[in-house]
């Protein structure tokens, strides 16, 4: 009789525990379904972040339009027309150096800054017979019309005419229909016996120019030296010459490059107008952001890490979701606190909540300022509803400490760029090891 009463409590307790154990699979199946729901505003989120940051280059542009685009100067070079097309030259300088003071400027459009520049460029050097030229090419060239030409990407933003100062006479530079590639150049008339002959004539132009974002100078001369100083504390030197030397301060920066002849492929005499095709693909492409295969080139521009940074973050909401969830999940099953899943979905809803007061703070404060505060209001928030539900403080407070040791770990990841992986990995690493180990001590089967 004993035997009988045993067998059937063994058979209820049997039936209860299958019967736990398939709520327990509903519910965590649900659980799963939910995180899965919330890829969606998830990848909403995305969109938004890359709407705005599309938004900022269009203000840019426009701003940029308007006060002066990227810069990109080449020459100077003289041109020699020949008696046939085929017979024109173009002769470069046998040194070149380049000054500029590049003072820098913050405009507003809306909530976005645009950082512009003002540059008094100063190009000095001098020209001579290059040991390239013959003695046939000379003889098919019309020597009377020779034309010292520079280019710029743009006419637009000159602060005031160029001018040239070649041997003892003064001179300003015109916009006539010569062309260095695909760009149209400036150019004034010279006399180049000198030059055709064994002896040397200098030069000194000066360039004020406006424009926004970049500056970059094709080096031209069979030796060039460039020495650029600025008030800009965030330099980045994107050409494909690095500065031989460098020095960044609070208060701005200089640089220095020398380049040879060596270091790039174009001649120190070219004989037709195609050989500098390349050149508008080397030094002038800014529009797709090349900086090409022989450029010196410094970016000026406003750092705007905002939406790279808040992009970045939303990448890892899936993995916070889904620990958040695990965690209260393993709180309910402790605590015998039923938590519906609609709740669950409202804690989702925070989370992803974060990502646009991350977002929308960041367009005003620093990235740091608005991480931190997005993420108190959000643990804020969960902690309380938390709360509410559980009816047991440290049970809240455990959720919300799990959600700060998050936030400041992704925050770290994020921070650290070219050891995010590795240190990302361990710490997935760790916390499913936590989780393994706190799943030990639920009683997966109880009534």
């Amino acid at each position: 009789m004993e035997n009988n009463i045993l067998n059937e409590t063994n058979k209820t307790n049997n039936i209860t525990s299958q019967k736990n154990s398939s709520k327990l699979g509903l519910k965590l199946f649900i659980i799963l379904a939910l995180s899965i729901l919330l890829l969606i505003p998830q990848v909403l989120i995305q969109n938004l972040v890359e709407e705005r940051s599309n938004t900022e280059r269009e203000a840019c542009s426009e701003v940029s339009e308007k006060w002066g685009t990227e810069r990109g100067i080449i020459g100077p070079i003289i041109f020699i027309p020949g008696d046939k097309a085929e017979n024109n030259i173009y002769i470069l300088p046998e040194e070149l150096n380049i000054e500029g003071d590049i003072t820098t400027q913050t405009l507003k459009r809306g909530i976005f800054d645009i950082s512009v520049y003002e540059a008094p460029i100063k190009m000095t050097g001098y020209f001579s017979r290059p040991v390239e030229l013959t003695q046939a090419q000379i003889s098919h060239l019309k020597v009377e019309n020779a034309r010292l030409l520079f280019s710029i990407n743009n006419f637009k933003g000159f602060r005031d005419y160029p001018t040239l100062l070649y041997g003892n006479e003064k001179r300003v530079f015109t916009a006539e229909q010569y062309q260095i590639g695909d760009y149209n150049a400036l150019s004034c008339s010279i006399n180049i016996s000198n030059v055709l002959g064994d002896g040397k004539d200098k030069f000194e132009i000066n360039v004020p120019i406006m424009g926004s974002n970049s500056l970059a100078f094709f080096p031209a001369g069979r030796t060039t030296n460039v020495n650029i100083t600025s008030n800009c504390v965030t330099p980045s030197f994107s050409g494909t010459f690095l500065p031989s030397e460098r020095t960044v301060t609070d208060e701005g920066f200089e640089a220095t490059w020398k380049v040879l002849a060596l270091n790039r492929e174009t001649p120190q005499v070219v004989n037709k107008n195609a050989a500098f095709e390349d050149w508008n693909s080397d030094a002038m492409m800014f529009v797709e952001g090349q900086t090409g295969e022989a450029s010196i080139k410094v970016d000026l521009k406003v750092p705007v890490e905002q939406y790279q940074q808040t992009t970045r973050a939303v990448k890892y909401a899936y993995l916070i979701i889904l620990l958040t969830f695990a965690v209260v999940f393993f709180v309910e099953i402790r605590r015998q606190t039923p938590i519906h899943p609609i709740q669950y979905a409202l804690v989702g809803l925070a989370l992803i909540l974060f990502y646009t007061l991350l977002l929308s703070f960041s367009e005003h404060l620093t990235f740091i300022i608005s991480y931190i505060i997005a993420a108190v209001m959000t643990i804020a928030l969960i902690t309380i509803f938390m709360r509410s539900i559980l009816k047991n403080n440290k049970a809240a407070l455990a959720i919300g400490g799990l959600l700060l040791m998050l936030y400041t770990f992704i925050y770290v990841i994020m921070q650290l760029e070219s050891y995010a992986l590795l240190v990302g990995s361990i710490g997935i690493f760790i916390i499913l090891a936590v989780a393994m180990y706190a799943s030990q001590k639920i009683n997966w089967y109880q009534k």
